[in-house]
């Protein structure tokens, strides 16, 4: 980790590996310079032999692991430099001035390796001696941290036989960032690192239990450099991905673009100077309609080291990243954002809290306002690094988790915990269709909601298959919109009672005599008065005027067949009317092309009686 690497850094250039001013033997002394002489000719292996030997003359005397473990450092095996430490704090725990800063280190990386008791001391005498402004910050973190971890321990009680892995050692080295898609099929796709190798590519799989099923590396999206940290919107239609060092781009590393279309992904852009900067971007998130972007960047202007940012796709175009803010982000690192699928609480690691040591998992309610950040604690955090958490559709979890090693870049392994929660999403999915031939279209499916008055999913269905999936949210009144060039618009009220529902569509081609139930037009009870709830509908109509400057309609006002004829005659032209005085209102809608009908008690095109407003094509 960088802020581990920074701190070893210093402390070698602040120690080095210090001259003889402590009260050794006269065979000891000579021994520490012959290990001095053999450092400095990068003899590593006789500076050790050497050190070792002092030690055997005098094996109580804490000073000489102090040296080693500085000796330890200069041939970069951070285990023995804390092995050393843990050493010499045993035997003495008054350490002279100079070895301050080791207090924090042995309990940094005792903290980090999951042992609590023995950080607590190191970490004390820190706080009480240290002047280092980002380790006495630290320092009260993992004190805290302790406590935290040492409370969540006792409560935990047994093993959570609900913890599963995902076998994929005999493929790959490490595999994170794993997010699962509703279409085509419920892939798995996932960062990965074939064994052998540390090159980063984006995988796809099918998964049986903990069993990998058909995994292949994406086309299209990996070249011969690294790509990894993958977003796909839940629907499978966007994936925003992570690549470095490409001639397109702005940075060390840049967050690119790829749309699903037929059967697979196009050519990806750079998202250009608005979300990357020349600084390092990555990890991102994408919304379960792909409209809505999280990311991590150490670029300038931050909180920390990296923090979270985000921009909002209006009208086609992303919006300048914002940073999320002090609520989120701290004075360390936050990566690997997710926003769940009901969009009520956002997810993301960081190093900079309370936790468990390491990188924790953290939630927050979402939108974020007064909230408070909270912990997930045990059993998806421990002392490892916990990255990348994701929930499937049916609220099992996922999440990548980094392996304690020696190794410079320690492996990491997907985890997920089989027991579901109660599901507060609606899955819609069906196919969209030409009316006339049954052929299938691509269109573009809208959800807004009416309690909100926003579009809350967006997505589209596929060319070649006319197949879609939307996850959204419920309890509310959604207004269902479907449209693609040359036909009617489709208007649906969605009514949501239970968490799989299946809509199909067969869209009209324009042409004349065909009508549109306009079934998102609201008024108010026996009266002609619009409610609020039908702005989105006559916008729906202003558009498809527009975009169609040839096509003329006939706004028909109906009634059911309950009252006197008159009545339901001037109700129903005053509803036609009064949506034909807010079309024209509309700019770019001409109201020479439009006229309005009031038909009273008369059967629909269904054959039903009912209070509506259609249009047709004249």
């Amino acid at each position: 980790m960088n802020f581990k690497q920074t701190f070893l850094l210093l402390i070698f250039l602040l120690i080095s590996f210090s001259s003889i001013g402590q009260d050794y033997k006269w065979r000891t002394e000579r021994l520490i310079e012959k290990s001095k002489e053999a450092l400095y000719q990068r003899n590593w292996e006789a500076a050790v032999q050497y050190m070792d030997d002092a030690i055997e003359i005098e094996p109580e005397n804490h000073h000489l692991y102090l040296e080693k473990a500085t000796l330890y450092y200069g041939i970069n095996d951070l285990n023995k430099v804390v092995k050393s430490l843990e050493k010499a704090f045993s035997i003495e725990e008054k350490w002279p001035a100079k070895y301050t800063d080791y207090y924090f280190l042995l309990g940094k990386e005792s903290f980090d390796r999951g042992k609590y008791e023995l950080a607590k001391k190191p970490i004390q005498i820190y706080q009480e001696r240290g002047y280092k402004e980002d380790y006495v910050k630290m320092a009260e973190i993992i004190s805290q941290s302790i406590e935290f971890a040492i409370q969540e321990l006792e409560n935990q009680g047994q093993i959570n036989e609900n913890i599963k892995t995902i076998k994929s050692d005999n493929i790959f080295r490490s595999i994170y960032f794993p997010f699962f898609t509703l279409y085509p099929s419920e892939f798995l796709y996932f960062t990965g690192q074939r064994k052998g190798s540390l090159e980063e590519g984006i995988y796809r799989a099918k998964i049986s239990g903990s069993q990998f099923q058909n995994v292949e590396e994406v086309p299209v999206i990996n070249t011969k450099e690294n790509e990894g940290a993958a977003a796909i919107s839940a629907d499978g239609r966007v994936m925003v991905f992570t690549s470095c060092n490409r001639r397109d781009g702005m940075g060390s590393c840049d967050l690119y673009i790829s749309y699903y279309e037929g059967d697979g992904w196009q050519k990806p852009e750079n998202l250009g100077a608005k979300i990357n900067s020349s600084a390092w971007e990555s990890q991102p998130f994408l919304s379960s309609d792909g409209r809505f972007l999280v990311f991590s960047s150490n670029r300038k202007g931050g909180f920390g080291k990296r923090d979270l940012y985000y921009s909002t796709k209006v009208d086609g175009d992303w919006s300048k990243a914002k940073n999320l803010g002090s609520k989120v982000n701290t004075f360390a690192d936050e990566i690997s954002p997710f926003l769940n699928l009901s969009n009520d609480a956002l997810f993301f690691s960081s190093n900079g809290r309370i936790g468990m040591g390491g990188f924790d998992i953290y939630r927050i309610d979402w939108p974020i306002k007064e909230n408070k950040v909270q912990n997930i604690g045990l059993p998806i955090n421990t002392f490892n690094n916990e990255l990348s958490y994701h929930e499937k559709f049916e609220g099992e979890k996922y999440w990548s988790r980094e392996l304690q090693s020696d190794e410079k870049y320690p492996p990491a392994k997907v985890y997920f915990d089989e027991s579901q929660k109660a599901n507060k999403i609606n899955l819609v999915f069906g196919e969209v269709v030409n009316a006339k031939d049954s052929a299938n279209i691509k269109a573009k499916i809208q959800i807004f909601d009416l309690a909100l008055d926003s579009l809350v999913q967006e997505t589209y269905s596929n060319a070649k298959s006319g197949d879609y999936k939307v996850v959204i949210p419920r309890p509310s009144d959604y207004a269902f919109y479907v449209e693609s060039p040359g036909y009617l618009f489709h208007s649906e009220k969605l009514e949501i009672n239970k968490s799989e529902t299946e809509l199909n569509f067969a869209l009209k081609p324009i042409r004349r005599g065909e009508t549109v139930m306009l079934n998102n037009i609201y008024f108010e009870f026996d009266s002609y008065e619009l409610s609020k709830k039908s702005q989105n509908e006559i916008n729906k109509i202003a558009d498809f005027l527009i975009q169609n400057p040839d096509v003329k309609i006939e706004i028909g006002g109906y009634t059911d067949n309950v009252g006197s004829d008159a009545y339901n005659k001037e109700l129903s032209k005053k509803r036609a009317n009064a949506v034909y005085e807010k079309l024209i209102m509309k700019n770019g809608v001409d109201k020479s092309r439009i006229k309005s009908v009031g038909y009273g008690a008369k059967k629909l095109p269904s054959g039903k009686y009912q209070k509506t407003v259609i249009f047709k094509i004249i």
